[in-house]
């Protein structure tokens, strides 16, 4: 993966979407830092996924180009959390407004963040709604006049920092939209995190909300009124580097270096490793006038993945309990069978008491059918390694996502393949079968010489192991309606075993058996 930081620039990640921000927006910072920062982070572009809700903000899909999905108001999270859970080796990112993440969304941000699924969530905070033209928003002012506060906001306004180390996030951060050099190191620090990253930016509406950040955004004052945190460094600001923060009590205090005998040694030195969160809690409490606004990084910390642990729940449930069966649980234990259009309807049961799953009964006569000596039922241990080795093994392919569809199509006439795998010899993508070709190629006026195979090939259902039995196989295909699983290969890397291997042998145990029969006869 490290070739990828010289193969993959900004420019690949530049849309041919024409960017529809106001000018002077401080939207268009973010998204130039983001496009600086992806390529250096080592990642296959086509595992990148950019989730957004409604609002300015959430046009970054457009203005990417990778994977993305615009989706609802305040509903970006929750679909971050599925894309994540579904492929983990998917880098996920939300991208949503102050309105959109801390008001219809408030809920849904607060429960990505306490299960700490390794998400990297920005946040933009404009303080006012723009894309609705100027109503008030969570994080407005008390007293801010708006569209929908002509008299002033009596609302408190939330702190978006405070709601999220509330959540337990393991990373905080925050930046001002007018330091891109900033942004873009506190959101690479934040795509290296594993967890839920969590990054605040101070933007500025320049329709509604002109003033929002002025005090402490404009460069002629924001070395006074703004303290950039360095890990294992003092707390020091101010254009003369002369100020800083000490603690009287439990009380952050504004002191000046020089001063009553104060010293840099007497400052507060940031750590944003203390697993606590009191003093992240007490950076995110402080706010201009009173203190200077702290930007960087607040928190990170390290605790279990959200991903990690439910795909290891489900290995021991699955070890425990055995592969279940979709069908089964989709139908339930009981049902109604209608019939005689409609003249008789009666109640089913496939179980005799409600406490046993259709599923455990179908598991039950599985492995009543594994004891016994018929022959054909019996090999139905067979390996799958076996499978693979003995029948046509070689007609494997594999191709980089980067390869064009052209490349695949070529390979599927030169070797007779029936599909392709897609990634390399430590990692799987995808696969690509005929099927995909003839349904996303052959039907549409997709550039095959330019589009690369990982913009149609499939995700993979579940990799199996050489020591996976043939059963294992014919479950896993019955489920996903596939025709190829793909197997881990014990000297490394990865094949193919297919329907067709699986049919080739059945036919020659159906042959042997038929064969030693005539001899005992």
């Amino acid at each position: 993966m490290d070739g990828l930081k010289e193969y993959l620039t900004r420019k690949d990640f530049v849309s041919s979407s024409e960017v529809r921000w106001c000018p002077g927006c401080g939207d268009y910072a973010v998204l130039n830092a983001v496009q600086n920062v992806l390529p250096q982070l080592g990642i296959p572009k086509e595992k990148y996924v950019f989730v957004s809700g409604i609002g300015c903000s959430s046009r970054f899909p457009y203005y990417l180009d990778t994977y993305g999905f615009h989706s609802i108001h305040g509903r970006a999270p929750t679909l971050a959390t599925g894309i994540k859970v579904a492929n983990p080796e998917l880098s996920v990112w939300v991208v949503t407004g102050d309105g959109d993440g801390l008001s219809i969304g408030g809920n849904h941000l607060v429960h990505a963040l306490r299960r700490n699924l390794d998400l990297n969530i920005i946040l933009f905070n404009n303080k006012i709604y723009g894309l609705t033209k100027g109503q008030y928003s969570p994080t407005s002012e008390k007293g801010q006049v708006t569209k929908t506060s002509p008299y002033g906001v009596i609302d408190e306004p939330i702190n978006p920092l405070r709601i999220a180390l509330a959540s337990e996030a393991t990373f905080l951060g925050r930046v001002v939209d007018t330091d891109p050099k900033h942004i873009a190191e506190v959101l690479r620090a934040g795509a290296e995190h594993r967890g839920a990253t969590f990054v605040e930016v101070l933007q500025t509406c320049v329709i509604f909300n002109k003033k929002g950040w002025a005090d402490i955004s404009e460069r002629a004052s924001r070395e006074d009124r703004l303290l950039y945190l360095e890990q294992g460094k003092p707390l020091i600001f101010g254009e003369k580097r002369n100020k800083g923060i000490m603690l009287r009590g439990t009380n952050p205090v504004v002191v000046t270096i020089g001063e009553q005998g104060v010293t840099a040694s007497d400052l507060v030195v940031h750590d944003m490793y203390r697993e606590d969160s009191v003093y992240a809690a007490m950076l995110a409490k402080m706010e201009y006038p009173a203190y200077p606004m702290p930007v960087g990084v607040f928190r990170a910390v390290k605790k279990p993945v959200y991903e990690d642990e439910l795909e290891e729940q489900i290995k021991q449930v699955t070890a425990l309990k055995g592969r279940r069966n979709l069908q089964a649980l989709l139908r339930g234990s009981e049902y109604w069978t209608v019939s005689g259009n409609g003249s008789s309807i009666k109640r089913s049961s496939t179980v005799g008491s409600p406490e046993r799953e259709e599923s455990q009964v179908m598991d039950e006569q599985v492995h009543a059918l594994l004891k016994s000596t018929d022959p054909l039922t019996a090999s139905l241990k067979t390996k799958i390694g076996r499978i693979f080795y003995d029948y046509d093994y070689k007609r494997s392919k594999m191709l980089s996502p980067r390869d064009s569809i052209a490349t695949a199509i070529a390979n599927f006439k030169s070797a007779r393949l029936e599909c392709i795998l897609v990634g390399d010899t430590k990692r799987l993508y995808g696969m690509l079968s005929e099927r995909d070709i003839i349904q996303n190629v052959v039907l549409t006026s997709i550039d095959r010489d330019r589009m690369p195979i990982s913009a149609i090939m499939r995700p993979v259902y579940e990799i199996m192991d050489e020591s996976n039995s043939l059963g294992d196989v014919i479950n896993i295909l019955s489920i996903s309606g596939h025709r190829h699983v793909p197997v881990r290969l014990k000297d490394g890397g990865f094949g193919l075993v297919t329907v067709r291997q699986i049919l080739s042998f059945i036919h020659d145990t159906v042959q042997q058996v038929v064969k030693q029969e005539e001899e005992l006869q």
